[in-house]
Order: structure tokens, then C-alpha cells, then sequence
């Protein structure tokens, strides 16, 4: 059986991980050009959509204030 971050990890754990995964792809943004900038900041943005949703989970929080 092969067992997935996602299986273990709590929400928490896995939206920071997913937030710092979207500010990396904002910096590679900003220290490249285009047409590679617009990949990394659509990249970037998925990540963000997976962290916001990792958060919705989470009571008490509003996940959209969480999020940068």
C-alpha cells in the first residue's frame, strides 16, 4: 500500500507546504522572463487554489484571510 502526504499529513501542515510551494514559484517569476514568467505564475496560482482549498477545512479559520 502506498501511502500519500495527503493520507497522513493534517490540513494545516499541508497548506503551509502548498503556500510556500506557491511563494517559491513567485520568485523563479520574478527572476525570469517572458514567456517563462507567466508559466511560473500560473504555477503559482494553482498552488495558491490548492492551499485555499486544504484551508477550507480547517473551523474557525477563514481560509481566503490565511492566505496571501
Amino acid at each position: 500500500m502506498k501511502v500519500r502526504l495527503s493520507d497522513i499529513a493534517p490540513s494545516a501542515i499541508l497548506a503551509d507546504h502548498y503556500r510556500m510551494q506557491a511563494e517559491l514559484c513567485h520568485q523563479m517569476a520574478r527572476m525570469t522572463v517572458s514567456p517563462f514568467k507567466e508559466g511560473w505564475m500560473e504555477l503559482a496560482a494553482e498552488w495558491t487554489k490548492l492551499a485555499r482549498e486544504r484551508c477550507k477545512g480547517q473551523s474557525g479559520r477563514d481560509a481566503r484571510a490565511a492566505i496571501p
